[in-house]
């Protein structure tokens, strides 16, 4: 009788609604990506936060910032364009979606004093569209974010990509590692443990997606 119960419940929830969806709808990602360096004069400011529109064939229709301190916007929107996608799928057929991409400048490696921590931010949250793309679907926010450290005595520069899953609660799932950086991974991927996120929404439901991060180091302003 035990076993008729258990079976019950779990096909009860195999087969709910919710379950079901989040079963049957893959997210949108990113395939490949190059090194995202460029040299961007930042001091106190440098995070970049990207909405990227991405087609059924994979391709981007459209990149607006979310968040734009400076006039980096461009640069961003270049170097996504170059990037590779696969498509959000549901039931197995490919459709549009949104990707949140966001660009971390940490501010040049200052002996005296390092990257200080943006004051008064305020959460970078996408919101749903109903008259276009996507309709009732709005991807990963960011809550809070963090620079990484820099490696001591090091004067190289460059950039770490990583790929978050964020799961349906804000919590980061898994991480993966599009473009990397000799003893600079770690430096990220530590950084990012101190991210916070609010979760995608379809339909105002919370559920799975990704986040797509370029940490730029910049080395000493002595190393340019």
């Amino acid at each position: 009788m035990r076993r008729i119960v258990l079976a019950t419940l779990s096909l009860a929830i195999f087969f709910s609604p919710r379950a079901s969806a989040q079963r049957t709808y893959s997210p949108a990602e990113v395939t490949s990506a190059g090194d995202a360096y460029t040299s961007f004069n930042v001091v106190f400011d440098g995070l970049f936060v990207l909405d990227v529109e991405i087609g059924d064939d994979g391709g981007v229709r459209r990149i607006e910032p979310l968040r734009n301190p400076g006039g980096m916007f461009e640069t961003a929107k270049n170097l996504v364009s170059g990037w590779k996608f696969r498509p959000a799928s549901k039931g197995g057929k490919p459709r549009a979606s949104r990707l949140t991409v966001a660009f971390v400048y940490r501010p040049p490696n200052y002996i005296a004093f390092g990257a200080v921590p943006v004051k008064d931010f305020s959460p970078v949250i996408p919101s749903e569209r109903s008259n276009d793309c996507c309709k009732g679907y709005a991807p990963v926010g960011v809550l809070s974010f963090a620079y990484p450290d820099y490696p001591v005595n090091s004067v190289a520069w460059g950039s770490v990509i990583l790929q978050a899953t964020v799961d349906s609660t804000g919590g980061v799932e898994s991480v993966d590692v599009l473009h990397g950086m000799p003893n600079f991974d770690r430096f990220a991927r530590e950084a990012l443990k101190n991210w916070r996120f609010r979760a995608a929404r379809a339909s105002g439901r919370p559920v799975t997606a990704k986040i797509v991060i370029a940490f730029i180091f910049q080395p000493p302003p002595s190393s340019h």
